[in-house]
């Protein structure tokens, strides 16, 4: 299985680190799958996502922004047709007045990230 392009190797390199100094820090018993998760020929584990988080400390949509950026604006234009929806149907109740509220706060938060 293939995964999309990611940043883990950029990441180690601007470290110092190698490839068997993160798999010793991961407990694993050789490199090979960290070169298979840094090459997107394997998709990394949340636990090895996470060990880069900390060990590096940058977010996780770090070591992915190219598909990050991709779901942010698909993300965007699917809340916004979701609030319309919401909008056209004739019962403008308090609980979806609370999801429209919500909608439009988290489109003003992803539309306020840098891009």
């Amino acid at each position: 299985m293939s995964s999309p392009p990611n940043y883990l190797r950029v990441y180690r390199k601007r470290s110092g680190l190698v490839q068997e100094d993160i798999a010793y820090l991961l407990n694993l018993p050789d490199y090979s799958n960290i070169s298979r998760y840094e090459k997107g020929l394997r998709s990394p584990t949340t636990e090895l996502l996470l060990t880069y988080h900390h060990l590096f400390d940058v977010p996780i949509e770090s070591f992915y922004e190219q598909e990050s950026e991709s779901i942010r604006f698909i993300l965007i234009q699917r809340i916004k047709d979701l609030i319309q929806k919401l909008k056209k149907d004739n019962q403008i109740t308090l609980k979806n007045t609370l999801r429209i509220k919500f909608l439009e706060q988290v489109i003003i938060r992803l539309t306020n990230i840098k891009q």
